[in-house]
């Protein structure tokens, strides 16, 4: 049962959300989302990380196709680095590279590949592959280029 909280929460997020949303109106897919958002920071920073682990998950995977969907791969890559115990890097690299899979025309594409090139040991084929993709990338600042190798 819901809380009366995440109630209001959703019931604000429905009324607030389309106006907020560069004035187009949002599919139910990217409500639930949001709402899902809204539980997530309700959590707050001393959460424990597999309750946001989880619900970064339901995000990612409900709302595929989304902008919340894509942001929750990101979200979740953080998580894995920065809010356990121990750095998971593995798992940050898996769902960095799901989004890529799922996303692989986003505007956060490259960012993405920049972190996996971070994340990858040198000399592996898949972060050589990454660093030869962002080298020919238009978009990429030629001093960025140069600090890839």
């Amino acid at each position: 049962m819901l809380s009366l909280r995440l109630k209001v929460f959703a019931l604000l997020s429905i009324l607030i959300m389309p106006v907020c949303s560069y004035g187009e109106d949002i599919s139910g897919i990217e409500r639930e989302g949001l709402i899902m958002r809204v539980e997530l920071n309700r959590l707050g920073s001393s959460a424990d990380p597999s309750e946001k682990e989880s619900i970064l998950k339901k995000i990612a995977e409900r709302c595929k196709g989304t902008e919340e969907g894509e942001a929750a791969y990101w979200d979740l890559a953080d998580l894995y680095l920065e809010g356990f115990p121990e750095e998971r890097r593995k798992e940050a690299a898996e769902v960095l590279e799901l989004c890529l899979r799922n996303y692989p025309n986003s505007r956060r594409a490259v960012m993405v590949k920049c972190r996996l090139v971070e994340l990858y040991d040198a000399g592996t084929p898949r972060r050589s592959e990454l660093v030869r993709q962002l080298k020919n990338d238009s978009t990429l600042p030629t001093a960025l280029k140069s600090t890839l190798n």
